[in-house]
């Protein structure tokens, strides 16, 4: 403070000292214009003038001099003020905050992350934030750090916290980086308690897993009675009979995969789907996939063309989840290819990974339901006009499935043109 008031005196003399010069300068131009020698008094006119280039000089300097010590001294109390509010919204916040150093060390934290993480404010300072999360695995844990570290945003990532208590606490973590008034580097880490929202998701989730796994049960059992019944008696059965028998069976099935795929909805949702990985040979299981659509295919008289690589044989992989994603992707191209249409399937090895694709020449994806396509339970709007038969579960469950074997899937299409699905995995097993 007292810094810059030498820093305003110096200013205001400079500036008085400038006008002097100007001032003066004027007088002694004006002697030199004019011939004061025949007046007695030109000796006394130009003291004068001097003196009142003195006081004009003297007054400039303690207006600036007034002015700027005026400004300087409001600054301290607008500063103040704006601190005060800001330290009161942040400790007063129903969201949980925390500052952290570049270690993960607790500097601050407020009211509401002392109760969210049940300790003490005063003890909060000085725990290491990253120890208090639980995350799905510890690579994610280490891969938050890392973002941290090199100075990356991280927004909305689900952890659950530790509590001493045991108590189940799950909340939304955000945190970037930020570099304070001594040029060190800090964290600001928000926590956003979503555990009733989480522990409802749960529940649904478990109550699905427990009625589609008690609907398995009387399912098989209504196949299985179907399939007796048309076999121990068919001559006694009328055509019409065997019409109601059929339709009969095909309505089981339909209820049979559907029971399945919210089984495996659940299952994704709940976490618990963890990849088994196994030796596959992927030319038999995708001719296992494509033999039983074959009655779809002849009967759409589609024509079915394959391009496989000749040296991926065996692979590494979960079976399971690589026959959903086979099955639902082809048996999509299937079902959306009109009569006497193409559908292709090839794979390849591309920079280290298998590439599949699955295209088909039906009705394509309209552009503006191609964000949500990969949404659970949604369908794009032509499909369910055209085609009513439907859950909007496949595409879902094909995203989670190659999510947990680590890859990625993308697609093109063009409304009326068809569709390309492109499927990138490991080749080997991922840790």
């Amino acid at each position: 403070m007292q810094g810059n008031t030498d820093e305003v005196r110096e200013h205001a003399f400079l500036l008085a000292l400038g006008v002097f010069a100007v001032s003066f300068g004027g007088v002694i131009l004006l002697g030199l214009l004019y011939d004061f020698s025949t007046l007695n008094l030109s000796g006394l006119l130009f003291l004068i003038a001097f003196l009142c280039c003195v006081l004009i000089t003297k007054n400039v300097y303690d207006v600036a001099l007034t002015a700027n010590l005026d400004e300087q001294s409001a600054r301290p109390l607008v500063a103040d003020a704006n601190q005060s509010m800001y330290l009161q919204l942040y400790q007063k916040s129903p969201i949980p905050y925390f500052v952290i150093d570049e270690f993960g060390m607790v500097t601050s934290a407020n009211t509401a992350a002392a109760r969210l993480l049940g300790i003490q404010q005063k003890r909060m300072v000085g725990v290491r934030i990253f120890d208090m999360l639980d995350t799905a695995s510890d690579q994610h844990k280490d891969t938050l750090i890392t973002k941290f570290s090199n100075g990356i945003g991280v927004s909305d990532e689900l952890v659950r916290l530790k509590r001493a208590d045991h108590k189940e606490v799950w909340g939304l973590l955000s945190l970037f980086q930020f570099i304070n008034a001594s040029q060190q580097k800090q964290g600001l880490l928000t926590l956003v308690d979503i555990t009733k929202q989480k522990k409802a998701e749960d529940a649904k989730s478990e109550f699905v897993s427990l009625a589609s796994h008690q609907l398995r049960t009387p399912i098989a059992g209504m196949k299985w009675s179907a399939e007796l019944l048309e076999m121990d008696s068919p001559e006694t059965l009328t055509p019409r009979q065997h019409k109601y028998m059929d339709r009969l069976l095909e309505s089981i099935a339909r209820m049979s995969v559907l029971v399945d795929d919210f089984l495996r909805v659940s299952r994704f949702e709940l976490g618990n789907f963890k990849a088994d990985y196994q030796t596959v040979n992927l030319p038999q299981l995708i001719a296992d996939v494509m033999g039983e659509l074959a009655e779809k295919v002849k009967y759409k008289n589609l024509q079915l063309h394959t391009d496989y690589d000749p040296e991926i044989i065996n692979i590494v992989s979960d079976p399971n989840l690589l026959r959903m994603i086979v099955t639902n992707l082809c048996s999509n191209a299937v079902k959306y290819s009109p009569d006497g249409g193409k559908v292709q399937v090839v794979y390849k090895q591309e920079n280290g990974l298998l590439k599949l694709e699955v295209a088909d020449s039906g009705m394509g994806i309209p552009a503006q339901d191609q964000d949500q396509i990969f949404s659970k339970l949604f369908r794009a709007s032509n499909a369910a006009r055209d085609v009513p038969d439907g859950t909007g579960l496949g595409l879902y469950i094909v995203r989670e499935a190659v999510s947990v074997l680590r890859g990625k899937i993308s697609f093109t299409s063009t409304e009326g043109s068809g569709a390309v699905f492109t499927v990138q995995i490991p080749l080997e097993a991922v840790e």
